[in-house]
Formats: structure tokens, sequence, C-alpha cells
């Protein structure tokens, strides 16, 4: 079909796409290598530019880290970031040979390598001087320093070293760079906007906009019709797809072709949405993403992983943003909401953004440059964290700036217990903080007082004064006259708007990033937050009301010649929804979404799927489940500034084979079923259309599905081939089974039982596991472990079982044969405190009969926990079958037509993509 062709296919390039795609890559190659072959096959490159393409990679990726001017104490007093210091070379003299460092060589007079310290060093031919000491460098990368001395050593006169800048150079680069700039006030940059701008009545948004478009000789695309856009505004502010009754809406509304009653439409929109519970959700697993969130340590050894209550920094996230928390004020209670006088025991979990974090095995250093982390790159777009070993390499950063905050979270503790058991609170006694020598906590430097950036707060008494300082870097960081706080802050909301954000480091403001294209806008966007009093929902109103964000994606081949990123947003963004948008968007289609808002986390990806939203997924730092990283879902292991986007085979299999995917299709199709005739066809697919795209199809689709479900109808079920049952049963006191066999409804991922959580209301503390279990609490309730013979023959069994605990009266295991109507008790095993063989040598079989494990608790359920693990050998072909290793949860069952049709539906790239 058109429009609902399965994910996985639509994302495959064609045949001949991808013939030719290949064909463009491999003339591609070509030009490239002839260009570099005609720019860099001459031994002798007067304009250096074999030094930067081919000799500059090799010293950044072994030498710099020793011998630069960041490096502390460079090794043997050698500098490699400069040409001068080349020259000047280090303890053993210049590494260049006597031609070049003596004197200025002729342009083409050929040097001999074998005069360089440097050639005789990576050669490995002097045993004195062996560089790089980790092991020698290859071959090719060897022939090409010697290239580079045989020409000439020719290096750019510019070239003062990427990886290590001098700190005065730093200084005066940071002085002129525009992430460091005074955000300009709102009003006087609308001036600007209005003095530059040809249309007077657009948005300033778009005046700013329309500005680069100018540049690049490109311009807006037309606007978006309604239905497009209320799918935007669905997703961008509730991550959730509008019901059929919004679409229709929409679409009457664009047919009446009424200006006003389009503005008054979209208006109304964006006010309910941005008015609803949702809206909070959605913004907040944004959040969560910049504060690293996870509900468990990672790895810590013997101690107990899980972060009690973690869930209730990720609801008060979501209240903050329902609330439209002041963004000022929504920061300050992240890094000291129990200092901040005006706070309440409510917002204590706030300090979740700090404590949430990874454990590193309780690494105190480890965990506050976490932190420090955290709070440089999420909130300012500073990487302080670099600063922990020596001075930053790039940007205005000290390694006392580092230390300085290392003092503020080195004096502030974690408490533990009520209100909040992460919480934080001051030290009574103040420790000082000094800088560690190359980051060795035992080599104490200088000490530092606890400050802020001190490039931020040139001419102002910087020094904390306060317990900790934590509450005066709330302020500062918080601060308006903060330069980066709102700029970073504007970038992202932008990002998750428009689909990319302004500035293409979301977290990294330093020099290395690169000054956005549309820098007006960026700063339009931050002075209109802190104008607003630092609304979030004002900023998100602002942006979606420009005809930029309410413009369609229409492609146009000459604009994306001039802007082929989309760099001026020249065209909208198509979008793939992420993870959570994704799957709560299967659940809402289907009429199974939990809209309950907040709450314990669950874990989705087990067998009985949770209908909450994803937000609400139990994120396990160390073992983070499958399905969240085929999606990219952000790794909760530290901060991530923005989520990568891949296209992989699993992503489509997922969405074709997953049983999450079944149930959500059958259940769509036992409703259709029950409420279409079961011989309306056509009425079904309709039906399926409206309910999973909100739309009717057109006659092409209406073929297809036709045929697919004629297809479909033609064909068998699939055969439960699973040779494995659990359930339980009832016993006598002999161990022989005198009820029928009880399938245990709940598989949670590792074990079958009754219900969610032992013990089950109804049935006890009947559970299996791979390699044990426990019986319920009396005879009724016996656990079974079922094998079925899948054809005519015998097995033989061996295995044993433990009863660990050293308490209670042990568990009796059976083991019994049932044919037909006949229940027979092959042999039983009582077990306490101790363990026993279960061998048995013969037991003849006929295809479909069952031979079952069967475990009761004797007396009493106390201390009942068993281990029994069994290897069937069925004869005549000697084939194993291994109780643990066979171990699994449900069998998937067969599609019915309608759920083949609504799966298909479900797949398609109208639902998975927002255009």
């Amino acid at each position: 079909m058109r429009s609902v062709t399965p994910a996985l296919l639509r994302l495959t390039p064609s045949p001949s796409r991808f013939l030719n795609e290949a064909i463009a890559f491999s003339l591609a190659v070509t030009l490239v290598s002839c260009f570099v072959q005609g720019a860099l096959g001459n031994d002798n490159v007067p304009d250096g530019r074999y030094f930067t393409a081919r000799v500059l990679p090799i010293l950044e990726q072994h030498c710099f880290e020793c011998h630069s001017h960041a490096a502390d104490e460079s090794s043997g007093g050698l500098v490699l970031d400069s040409l001068a210091a080349m020259k000047v070379g280090g303890s053993r003299g210049s590494v260049l040979p006597v031609a070049a460092a003596g004197s200025k060589s002729k342009v083409g007079e050929p040097l001999i390598a074998s005069n360089s310290l440097l050639i005789r060093a990576v050669e490995y031919e002097d045993t004195d001087v062996q560089m790089p000491p980790d092991g020698k460098l290859s071959e090719s990368q060897i022939e090409v320093l010697r290239r580079w001395i045989k020409g000439g050593a020719n290096v750019p006169e510019t070239f003062v070293g990427t990886v290590a800048a001098k700190p005065e150079r730093i200084a005066d680069q940071a002085k002129e760079h525009w992430a460091y700039q005074s955000i300009p006030s709102h009003s006087a940059l609308l001036s600007q906007l209005y003095r530059q701008s040809e249309n007077a009545d657009s948005h300033p948004v778009d005046r700013a906009v329309q500005i680069a478009q100018t540049k690049r000789s490109v311009r807006a695309s037309p606007p978006a019709d309604l239905r497009t856009l209320t799918n935007r505004l669905y997703f961008d502010l509730t991550g959730l797809p509008p019901d059929g009754q919004q679409f229709a809406l929409a679409d009457e509304i664009d047919q009446s072709q009424v200006p006003a009653e389009r503005d008054a439409y979209l208006d109304n929109l964006i006010d309910r949405l941005l008015a609803s519970s949702s809206f909070g959700e959605r913004f907040a697993r944004h959040w969560m993403d910049v504060a690293r969130y996870a509900d468990n340590k990672g790895y810590v050894f013997r101690e107990d992983r899980e972060y009690a209550e973690a869930y209730r920094y990720r609801d008060w996230l979501i209240a903050a943003f329902n609330q439209d928390m002041p963004l000022d004020r929504f920061i300050k209670l992240q890094i000291a909401a129990d200092l901040i006088p005006s706070a309440s025991e409510s917002d204590l979990p706030a300090l979740g953004f700090l404590t949430l974090g990874r454990r590193f095995l309780n690494n105190k250093h480890d965990i506050i440059d976490d932190r420090i982390d955290v709070v440089s790159r999420g909130l300012m777009g500073m990487t302080i964290a670099c600063a922990r070993c020596h001075d930053h390499k790039y940007d205005p950063i000290s390694q006392a700036d580092y230390y300085a905050l290392y003092g503020v979270f080195d004096n502030s503790s974690e408490p533990g217990g009520a209100p909040w058991p992460h919480r934080l609170a001051e030290n009574e006694k103040l420790r000082d903080a000094f800088v560690f020598v190359r980051g060795v906590a035992g080599r104490r430097g200088d000490k530092v007082p606890r400050r802020f950036v001190s490039f931020l707060s040139e001419g102002t008494d910087d020094v904390f004064k306060n317990g900790s300082g934590r509450q005066e870097l709330a302020e500062r960081l918080a601060s308006a006259d903060n330069p980066l706080t709102a700029r970073v802050m504007a970038n992202r909301i932008w990002m998750h708007l428009m689909g990319r954000p302004l500035v293409e480091t979301p977290s990294d403001f330093g020099l290395r990033s690169e000054r956005p294209e549309m820098d007006v806008l960026l700063d339009l966007l931050a002075s209109k937050l802190i104008d607003a009093d630092w609304s979030l929902k004002e900023l998100v109103r602002y942006i979606v009301n420009s005809r930029t964000y309410q413009q369609s994606s229409v492609f146009d081949e000459q604009f994306a010649t001039a802007d082929p990123e989309n760099r001026t947003y020249w065209r909208s963004n198509r979008r793939r929804r992420d993870f959570e948008s994704l799957r709560d968007s299967l659940l809402a289609v289907s009429g199974q979404l939990d809209s309950d808002v907040g709450g314990q986390s669950e874990k989705i990806e087990t067998r009985d799927f949770s209908h909450r939203r994803t937000l609400y997924a139990y994120i396990d730092r160390q073992n983070l489940p499958g399905v969240f990283r085929t999606f990219d879902l952000a790794s909760p292991d530290a901060h991530s500034p923005r989520r990568s986007q891949t296209s992989v085979p699993q992503q489509g299999l997922y969405l074709l084979n997953s049983d999450f995917m079944a149930s959500i299709a059958q259940t769509i199709a036992v409703e259709i079923d029950g409420s279409v005739g079961s011989h309306d066809t056509r009425g079904k697919i309709l039906t399926a259309f409206q309910r999973i795209l909100g739309r009717q199809p057109d006659m092409h689709e209406v073929i297809q599905a036709e045929a697919l479900l004629a297809t479909a109808t033609t064909a068998g079920p699939t055969a439960n081939l699973a040779s494995w049952e659990y359930g339980y049963t009832k016993v006598d006191d002999s161990g022989a089974i005198t009820g029928p066999f009880n399938p245990l409804p709940h598989f949670t991922g590792d074990a079958w039982q009754g219900g969610t959580k032992l013990p089950d209301p109804k049935i006890g503390w009947c559970m299996l596991s791979a390699d044990g279990g426990h019986p319920g609490n009396d005879l009724s309730h016996a656990v079974v472990r079922r094998w079925r013979a899948s054809k005519d023959g015998s097995v033989s069994i061996s295995g044993r079982v433990e009863h660990p605990s050293e308490s209670g009266d042990g568990v009796r295991c059976s083991v019994v044969h049932r044919s037909g109507g006949n229940v027979r008790l092959i042999r039983s095993w009582t077990v306490a405190k101790g363990s026993a063989a279960t061998l048995i040598e013969h037991i003849k079989l006929k295809e479909g009969d069952t031979v079952e494990f069967v475990t009761d608790c004797r007396t009493g359920p106390s201390h009942d926990s068993f281990k029994w693990q069994v290897t069937l050998t069925q004869y005549p072909k000697r084939q194993k079958h291994s109780s643990e290793r066979s171990f699994s949860g449900p069998q998937p069952q067969s599609l019915g037509p309608t759920a083949i049709l609504c799966q298909a539906l479900l797949a398609c790239n109208e639902l998975a993509f927002v255009d």
C-alpha cells in the first residue's frame, strides 16, 4: 500500500535507488581520491596541507597528551603543538632535521628523515627513546611522518595546536566568543529585526529566519494543512496522536478555507495541549535525558542496586512542567531545594537531578565528577569535567575552576531517610578543596575556595560564603546575567519543537562550538524566555505560533541545493517518533493507554505488557533492555545532550514480529470483528484505517487491503510447538495428582506466577523459574513443570532437586506420567535442607503424552523455595531437552486476518513519522 508499507520496507532503498547510490558513492570516492592525490602527492607541499591532513591527526592521537602546552609537565620538555616548539625541541634537542631546525629550508629542498629525532623515536631505532611508549606506530603512519620530513617539514604559519592552545590565546578567543556575550534585551532584538525584515506584520521568529533565508536565497514553504499541524502539535506538546474526531475537525476547518476559523482552531488547540497533563509528561521525559535518569545505581557489587522512590523525581518534573514553574526556579530547586527558604518538602525530590546518577562503585571522586558534568553541560553548555586532570584544552576553564565546584559538592552529603531518601544536606564541618595534581586524589596541589567559574565572574567577588556554596551556585546558574543558561535552555526547547537545534552541540557552547547560523534567533528566544519570567509554556507558544513552525515539509530541489541541511528551516523537518511517543501512540490507538499521571516505575518489556506511558518505564542503568537500545533511548549512564537517530533492521523487525505489536493488533482486531459483520470485509478495512490512522483509505489502499485479507484468510494457524508448559495442580498426601492442570497466568520475564506480585491473592506463592520455583500454600496448589512428547518413543530423566533453606520441612518432588485420561505417579523425593538426585531410567511415551514435574509444600509454604533442573533424553535419537535452557515465556499465537491488517497499519510510516 502507498501509505501503509511496513516501516522496515519503507526504510529500505529500492534496488535501483540502492544501485544509483552505490554508483554515486563510488564516483565520490574516486573524485576525493584524485583530489587528495593531487593535493598531497608531491613530497614538497609548501602550504602545509599535507601536515594538516595527514601528520596532525597522528600527533593529536599519539603525542599531544604528553607533548603539548596542555600537558602539565611536557615529557622531556618536548612540545609538538607549534612549529617553533618543534624546532626548539626538548632535552635531546630539535625533533626536526638540522636543515629545518637551523634555518628555513628552501621550497623543494629535500631533508633527510633519519636526521630527525622524531623519526628515530617512532622507528624504535634508539633503545632510549621509543615513542609512543604504549606501542609502535603502524608502518603507514611512520611513512606519513617520513614524507613530511623529507618534503621540508612544512607547517602552516597559523598552526598553534588544536589540542594544546595556549591559555592566553584561549582567554583572548573567549572574550570574543559568541556564547559568552551578554544576551541583548528582547526589545532591542525586536527593534533590530524590524529594521532588517521586509515583512512588517511577520512574527519575530519568522523575521529572524527570513534574514538567514535571504542570505541563502531560499524562502519558507507554504503553510501545512491543519491535519498535519494537528498531528505535529500533539506530537511536540504531548507525544501522543490525535484521535479521529480531532482529525475530522481539522479537515472540516481546512475545507472551509476561512483564515479566522483556522487561527481560532490553532489558538484553542495550542492552549488545550499546553494545559494538558500530557504536556508535563512529554517535557519531563526530555529533561530526564539531560538528568541521566535511572531507577537504579548501576553496578555497585554487593549493596542494594535500587534507588528507593526514584520515581518521585520524575513526578516532580511532571508537576513542575505542568504548573509552568519558571525555569530559573526549576534550575535552582534541582541544585539546592534543601537550602532555598521558599521551597517545601514537596520540592526535595528535585535534588534527584544531582543524586540519581551512576554510583561508580561509590567512588566519591567519580560521583562528584558526574554531578559537575550534569550541572555544567546540562545547564550551561560548559564541559567543566574536562578540567579534572588539567586546565581545559580548549575553553577558558582552569583546573582550579573544576576543584572550586568539587568543593561545593564535597561539602554536600546525602542524609537519606524521610521525607526524600535522595536529598542533600550541608556538612556540619566544611572541608577545604585542593587541586588534585593530574587528577590523582593522593597528590594535593593548591587550595581553592568554593566559587563559580572564574571566567564568568571577572570583576566580582565570586567566592561562595554560605556553607557549601550550593545555593549560591544555584543562583549563579539561573541568573539572567549568566549568558549561557538561557541560551542553552532556549536551544533545547527549539530542538524538541523543530527537530534540530540552532547550536548543533546542545551541551557544548565552548570555543569549539560552531556559531549558529541564526545567532540572532537564538538570542531572541533566550531573551524571550527571560522576558516571560522564564516561562517554558510561553516560549513554546511563541515558537509554535510562528509561520516557521507551521510551514509544510514540501521539498524544493533548488532550496535543497542552497541549504541542503535545512539550517535556515525553509521547510519543516519530517521526524520519526521517538520510542516513547511510538509506543504510547500504539497503546493510544488501541484504546489501552493508561492515562494516570505519576507513580512508580514499571517494567514495560515483560510479556504481561504495562499499559502505562513509556515515560514510566523502569530504567535499569546496568542492564538497559534491548528494545530501549534498539530505538535509541538515551543512555542513563551520563548526561545526554541529544538522542541519536538510527535506522536499523531491528526496529522494523520489532514492529513486525514483537509480542507487544501482536497484542496491540489483536486487541484492535477483536473490537473490529465484534462491531463489524464477519463477512463485511470493506467495513473492517474502513474501521481499521479510521481507528489506527484517523482517516479513510483511498481506493488503491482498499484494493490492497482486500488482497491482504484474502491472503491471510487462506493461511492456516501456526502450530504451537512449545514442549514445556507451566502451571499448578492438586495432589494427595502421596504426591499423586488429583486435580486438573491449571496454567500459571502471569509471566514476569523471569518467572511464571499468579500475578504481578507474590504471594498472589488467589493462588499464593506458586512460582516457577528457569532453575526452580516455589509451591503454593497447600496441596491444592502444587506447581507443575510439564513436558509434552512430540512423537512416540521413550525418555530417561536425570537431574537434582535442592532445598537450600536451613528452615522449614522441605518440599516433595514427584514425576508423573499423563497419557490420555490416565495419570501415573512414577516416583517422589522428599528433600529438606539438602539435595537429592532425581534419576529415572525409562518411561515409554506416545505422541502427546506428558511428563510432569510436580512440587508441593508438604505441610506449609514456609521456606519452600527449591531448585530442580532436569534433562530428558528422548530415544531412539537421544535428543536432549533441558528444563533450564528451554525455559521461556508465552509462545506467540497466530494472528487472524483482521489482526494482520491492523498490524500492517500499526507498522506503517504514517503512524511512525510526523510530517
